[in-house]
């Protein structure tokens, strides 16, 4: 069976896999809100769309090539494309190809786009990963600790670990309102939790909020 699917974003066409399908829709509406909140070039925006269809073509071929030539453009942008195809169920080796990728980016703006897939509901399932491409990028996101925090209170272990450990890199100052919500949900969430070893984590990650309020008190 071959599904076509039409929207204003172009046509789409997936051999057998619903599920790549909804992905492949989603990082388009995805693409299209980031283009209109960054102000992409036609060209560039062009790019993308070519560089995306290929990545969620049925041809491996043509799916190595895009990943080449994001290999080899480097860009921001292309980290919602790319997070959508991990996302994915493509071949594992080619997901680890793009998974190094995304986990080593040396490019301005990229911090934005991470956080955008972290809003996405739709890729809850690769959180952690991403919480882990940004630390390995060595991100200092000041701006998102509340938002780290939202996920590290969710009850998921491994995803909790990988905010701990991209907390503990953050040296960068953070405001003192990210601080005081992310004490405020941490709180909250310990209080609630039924499970000994999530509860320790969490109360691990609350001595570094305090920490990092202590350092801000200091500097002020």
């Amino acid at each position: 069976m071959v599904l076509s699917i039409e929207c204003s974003y172009g046509k789409f066409t997936q051999k057998n896999d619903l599920e790549c399908v909804h992905l492949n829709i989603s990082a388009r509406c995805f693409g299209l809100h980031l283009y209109k909140l960054f102000g992409m070039s036609t060209a560039q925006q062009r790019k993308l769309d070519a560089i995306r269809n290929d990545l969620f073509s049925d041809d491996d071929v043509l799916v190595a090539k895009a990943i080449s030539r994001c290999e080899e453009e480097g860009s921001a942008p292309l980290v919602e494309p790319l997070l959508a195809f991990y996302a994915s169920k493509a071949p594992e080796s080619l997901r680890t190809r793009v998974a190094v990728m995304l986990g080593s980016l040396k490019v301005s703006n990229v911090e934005t786009y991470f956080l955008q897939a972290l809003a996405n509901s739709q890729w809850k399932h690769i959180h952690k990963d991403i919480v882990g491409f940004m630390w390995n990028t060595g991100l200092q996101p000041v701006d998102a600790v509340s938002q780290l925090s939202e996920l590290a209170a969710s009850g998921d272990y491994a995803l909790t670990v990988e905010c701990l450990t991209l907390l503990e890199s953050i040296e960068d100052p953070i405001p003192e309102e990210q601080l005081l919500e992310s004490i405020a949900i941490v709180h909250k969430a310990t209080s609630e939790a039924s499970d000994a070893d999530f509860k320790k984590l969490l109360n691990e990650y609350m001595n570094v909020l305090n920490f990092q309020r202590a350092q801000t008190d200091l500097n002020s």
